[in-house]
């Protein structure tokens, strides 16, 4: 049965993200609050833990993980090559709510990419996001927590009755504002390639790099 416990969203104490970095590193799934919404987490480099995340989401058809990380020097070892372009968008955006695709490395697993070769990397601004990475010493793959297909969940209660069977622990920061989703970039070739226009408009984007296409 999921533990429930409740966190500060503003000054969460070490002793709930201590316990669920240890759900995560060995192996388990949790929902936790992030700077956009509540997300589904787990190990992104543990086969068996993110393809739990997909149960969780009752997807009939798997679509790649995005995965979150403390800071861009934990982006390297998870890409193959890091463009110009790809620095000059996480010096102006990062940390905040822009998610930028990469080729993945061989660290990643199928689980995550899907096979496309990629992996979508954000750096959040979420303070307790960022605690919980280093906490569990591993990138944390992180997803709407909701069923695929329906409408993202906002309330605990609801992501709770949805979820319950398939996570191991829930951090209960009270019912989140509803945001817009991150803003993803496609930066595996020289230009960037707009995918997904969210928090961050297309027209900022091109204001400081007009060949975002």
């Amino acid at each position: 049965m999921a533990l429930r416990i409740p966190i500060d969203l503003e000054h969460p104490e070490d002793r709930p993200l201590v316990l669920a970095a240890e759900v995560i590193q060995a192996g388990g799934v949790i929902v936790y609050p992030t700077d956009t919404l509540y997300g589904i987490g787990a190990d992104a480099l543990n086969p068996s833990a993110t393809e739990r995340v997909h149960i969780a989401k009752q997807r009939r058809y798997r679509k790649p993980l995005l995965v979150i990380v403390p800071d861009v020097d934990s982006v390297s070892p998870l890409c193959r090559e890091i463009t110009p372009a790809a620095r000059a968008l996480m010096e102006a955006f990062w940390p905040g709510p822009l998610t930028l695709v990469l080729p993945a490395s061989h660290r990643i697993p199928r689980e995550v990419t899907q096979e496309t070769g990629t992996v979508g990397i954000r750096l959040p601004s979420s303070s307790l996001c960022i605690r919980l990475l280093r906490l569990a010493g591993r990138p944390i793959v992180s997803t709407s927590a909701n069923v695929s297909g329906e409408v993202p969940l906002h309330s605990m209660d609801d992501i709770e009755s949805a979820l319950r069977p398939y996570v191991d622990l829930l951090l209960d920061a009270g019912p989140l504002r509803e945001s817009e989703p991150s803003t993803v970039v496609d930066v595996t070739a020289e230009v960037p390639r707009l995918l997904r226009e969210g928090a961050i408009p297309a027209a900022t984007l091109r204001g400081l790099f007009p060949n975002v296409t």
